[in-house]
C-alpha cells in the first residue's frame, strides 16, 4: 500500500530519485566511456604488434588463454573478442580524439 505524502514530502522524493537516477546514468556513461577506452587501446596494442609480423600467428589465442589463467573469471578477452577489439581500433583510429590519450594506458603501464 503506498503511503500517501504531503506535497512536500512528495518533491522531496522526487528530487531525490532525480538526483539517483541522473547519478547512476553517469556513472554508466563513465564506466562505458571507460570500457571502450580500454578496449581501444588493447586493439591499439594487439594491431601494432600483430600486424607488423612481430608476434607469430596464434599470438592472440596465447595471449587470450594466458590471460584467462592468470586472471580465472576474467570474460570478454576470447580470441574472438581479442580480434573484435583490434578491427574496432583499426576501424576507428582515423577518428582518433580522445581515446589516443586513454588508450595510451596500456603502453605506460609495461614501461
Amino acid at each position: 500500500m503506498k503511503e500517501k505524502l504531503s506535497p512536500q514530502y512528495n518533491d522531496a522524493v522526487r528530487q531525490i530519485k532525480a538526483a539517483i537516477l541522473q547519478s547512476q546514468a553517469k556513472a554508466l556513461a563513465s564506466a562505458n566511456q571507460e570500457q571502450l577506452a580500454l578496449y581501444y587501446g588493447i586493439g591499439r596494442y594487439i594491431s601494432q604488434n600483430s600486424r607488423t609480423g612481430f608476434w607469430g600467428k596464434d599470438a592472440i589465442e596465447t595471449i587470450s588463454r594466458q590471460l584467462s589463467t592468470e586472471m580465472p573469471g576474467l570474460r570478454g578477452f576470447s580470441p574472438r573478442n581479442l580480434r573484435n577489439m583490434r578491427m574496432f581500433y583499426e576501424q576507428w583510429k582515423m577518428f582518433d580524439t580522445n581515446l589516443a590519450d586513454a588508450s595510451a594506458k596500456i603502453e605506460t603501464s609495461e614501461n
